[in-house]
């Protein structure tokens, strides 16, 4: 599939900029346009960002972490968002339908506090 995206990418209008980072976003009551790591400028209407995000089994093959057993397209969690692997949590699209902000807010506030819970207990020797 990523294959088939990819060539789909290529063989579109969309200009790919490899390896390189917005620095810089202008506008003043909206966005017109952004500079690259390497200065060049871009004129652009919006920007969207994404923080590196990875696909429950790019996790699962990189970390370790068991994917649910139903459909094999999720992070598989007890209800302190725990994975298997320990101090791994998971929350929101990467847990689990349904798609909603407010799901991944909440699961995103336990994985929080259960992840400061782990590194509190690890510092005071307990594990």
């Amino acid at each position: 599939m990523a294959d088939y995206l990819a060539e789909k990418v290529r063989n579109s209008a969309i200009h790919i900029h490899e390896n390189r980072k917005v620095t810089e976003i202008l506008g003043e009551a909206s966005v017109n346009g952004v500079i690259l790591d390497d200065g060049t400028r871009l004129d652009v209407s919006g920007v969207f960002i994404e923080l590196g995000a990875k696909g429950a089994v790019a996790l699962e093959s990189n970390l370790g972490v068991a994917l649910d057993p139903e459909t094999m397209k999720f992070i598989s969690t007890n209800k302190k968002q725990e994975t298997n692997v320990q101090g791994v949590y998971a929350a929101g699209d990467i847990f689990c339908p349904p798609w909603q902000v407010a799901k991944a807010v909440g699961e995103g506030c336990v994985a929080g506090l259960e992840a400061t819970s782990y590194v509190k207990n690890i510092k005071e020797g307990h594990s």
